[in-house]
């Protein structure tokens, strides 16, 4: 006799308890040691049950970031539509992003610094502006340029060259460890300092 099928609460439940194993296992060993079967023993489940629910360990995993980086880009932009001035706006979205990356690491970590493995196949690349954050840096920096107190350029490139020196002022202490460098926090404000000097209009 076939078993009953599940309730939609049911099937929620199973869902969240995939997904708390998960995140358990990542916050014990990062990404390395995440398979299917671990995930699967840790949450009663069969390995089966995992991909009937999630399309792959990469779908699964980003699950775990996805609500947390949605409430912050709508934070982003609210503080987009409070902001007229692009000075003020930017200084404040950069700040935002310094304060996510700290406050919420293992979503950070997930989300931004997350390396796809080898053997999985990388998706289709989208426009950037496509990508709430970017569009709302890209809306700033022309909005500056517009007014005067923006450097002249291409406002994708310059979005994209301000993006990096931030993530990289977090990520680069983070990576390489072995260095005694500053630590995000202090490189990543300092960043902030030096990209609002730097796209400054001559």
């Amino acid at each position: 006799m076939p078993r009953p099928a599940l309730t939609e609460e049911q099937r929620r439940e199973t869902r969240r308890k995939i997904r708390r194993a998960a995140a358990e296992l990542y916050a014990q060993n990062g990404l390395a040691d995440i398979s299917a079967r671990a995930i699967a023993e840790t949450a009663g489940v069969s390995v089966g049950t995992i991909y009937s629910y999630f399309e792959n360990l990469t779908d699964l995993m980003q699950s775990l970031w996805k609500e947390p980086l949605g409430h912050f880009l709508v934070e982003l932009g609210t503080i987009a539509e409070a902001t007229p001035d692009p000075r003020k706006r930017l200084r404040r979205l950069l700040e935002a992003y310094v304060s996510f990356a700290l406050k919420q690491d293992a979503v950070y970590r997930g989300a931004f610094l997350f390396i796809r493995p080898g053997s999985q196949e990388k998706p289709e690349p989208m426009d950037p502006e496509q990508d709430r954050l970017f569009s709302l840096l890209k809306d700033t920096v022309a909005a500056g340029q517009k007014a005067g107190g923006f450097r002249r350029g291409n406002s994708r490139r310059i979005t994209q060259s301000l993006w990096a020196g931030l993530h990289g002022a977090i990520a680069l202490p983070t990576n390489i460890d072995r260095l005694a460098l500053e630590p995000p926090e202090r490189a990543a404000r300092h960043m902030v300092d030096l990209l609002m000097e730097w796209i400054e209009a001559p």
